[in-house]
């Protein structure tokens, strides 16, 4: 009888540390926690520790530092969709407008980043640049704004080369309206003429400023 209650207070204590793995621990334990995770690179850990955090002390104070941790560590991993989730999250929770031209550019940073392919992310080129031209309209004197204009500068460059690349193909499929209507688009002409000035943008040529 005795070791059965034994056995059975054993099987209680460890089901509850088990149990405080998941739940019950303080603001500051969740904290060191994602940390911890985020430093043994296992992300998904970390954004079930974060979870956690933010349902069990949804007032801490660490809980603005976590957002902007979490930001970080999904940019560095390349996991640009989960940073533009914890920054929309920062947003909806710490965005004032002291902080909105560095909210912005977060965002514009991981659209940039997630390029690999020019040929394939041309939307995804002409939608940050669109995005970077409303940056630079409604954040004129923001100190990111060095950034931007060198993203700008290389994003328009990557556009500039992929229309090239379409104005050579229909040149090989003898389409000489096609041919001329792509040369007078977007200041194609200038850049025709310019071109030898310019190196083709790589990949890391698009990724350096932030390498």
């Amino acid at each position: 009888m005795i070791k059965n209650i034994i056995l059975i207070f054993s099987l209680l204590f460890f089901s509850s540390c088990a149990n405080k793995d998941k739940f019950g621990k303080s603001d500051e334990e969740w904290y060191k926690d994602l940390i911890k995770q985020i430093d043994y690179s296992n992300l998904d850990k970390a954004d079930d520790v974060f979870s956690s955090l933010e349902v069990e002390h949804f007032r801490s104070p660490l809980l603005e530092s976590a957002t902007q941790i979490m930001i970080q560590a999904h940019m560095k991993q390349e996991n640009y969709l989960l940073a533009n989730y914890y920054i929309d999250k920062y947003e909806q929770r710490f965005g004032t407008p002291k902080n909105m031209d560095y909210l912005e550019y977060l965002r514009i940073k991981s659209r940039y980043l997630a390029f690999r392919n020019p040929k394939r992310d041309q939307k995804l080129i002409l939608q940050t640049l669109d995005m970077v031209e409303n940056y630079i309209s409604n954040y004129s004197d923001s100190k990111y704004l060095p950034y931007i204009k060198t993203m700008q500068t290389n994003l328009t460059l990557s556009r500039f080369y992929l229309t090239l690349d379409i104005i050579k193909l229909y040149e090989r499929l003898d389409k000489p309206k096609a041919v001329e209507y792509y040369k007078n688009k977007d200041e194609m002409a200038w850049f025709i003429e310019n071109r030898d000035d310019f190196e083709k943008p790589s990949l890391f040529f698009l990724r350096y400023l932030f390498e």
